[in-house]
């Protein structure tokens, strides 16, 4: 039996991954949330919480993480986890505007949106989103569950921890580290390191707050 497509989500970023797998050929079963918010982009309908789920096969079901996010990345990585541990599988998503160049490689669940480019040589681990026109230029590596956001752009060389949000329009310029779980906001260049649990804005970015919990 053929796994069905079952997004994780019934907001913004969901409906947009509803669309492109539509776009796409690839029929989507429905939608499982909190709550029931209303069908999706044509018509996709809610079938349960995260509980339902839960008493469902695995096998039955292709996952797709519908939850972005605006800088906490920790929502998308937790459910990712708890379901992966539970033996579900996750799609991995390549729009077909994105470019992966042929020397990339990119764990299971990563999503290429429209116009994303990954460039030769790089690495992305599971759960990573590449986000509209986002830019991950070669030889990076980019650690599980980041958000590369709209727009920004990961010059060459460069090396992201786990959990790491790079906020739309942000610039890091090449061979630059950032910690797990940092957040650059919109529209920062980049210049230097980033700590590990940091928050970094501006041009150039500096340190604007750090956290004490991942």
């Amino acid at each position: 039996m053929t796994p069905r497509l079952l997004l994780l989500g019934g907001g913004g970023h969901a409906g947009v991954l509803t669309e492109m797998l539509l776009d796409e050929g690839r029929p989507v079963a429905g939608y499982v949330a909190p709550d029931d918010t209303g069908p999706l982009r044509e018509g996709i309908t809610y079938l349960g919480d995260d509980e339902w789920l839960t008493a469902q096969d695995p096998s039955a079901w292709l996952l797709v993480n519908g939850v972005g996010s605006t800088a906490d990345t920790r929502p998308r990585r937790a459910l990712f986890e708890r379901f992966t541990g539970l033996g579900f599988r996750f799609a991995t998503l390549c729009h077909p505007t994105a470019w992966l160049a042929r020397s990339a490689q990119v764990a299971p669940g990563t999503q290429l949106l429209p116009g994303a480019t990954v460039s030769s040589g790089a690495r992305l681990e599971e759960n990573v989103l590449v986000n509209t026109r986002a830019v991950v230029e070669h030889d990076c590596r980019v650690g599980a569950h980041s958000h590369i956001a709209s727009g920004a752009v990961l010059c060459g060389g460069c090396r992201l921890g786990e959990g790491v949000h790079l906020g739309a329009s942000a610039v890091v310029v090449q061979g630059i580290e950032i910690g797990a779980g940092a957040i650059v906001a919109a529209g920062a260049v980049v210049t230097r390191n980033v700590e590990p649990l940091t928050l970094v804005a501006g041009v150039p970015a500096r340190v604007k707050r750090r956290q004490t919990q991942p």
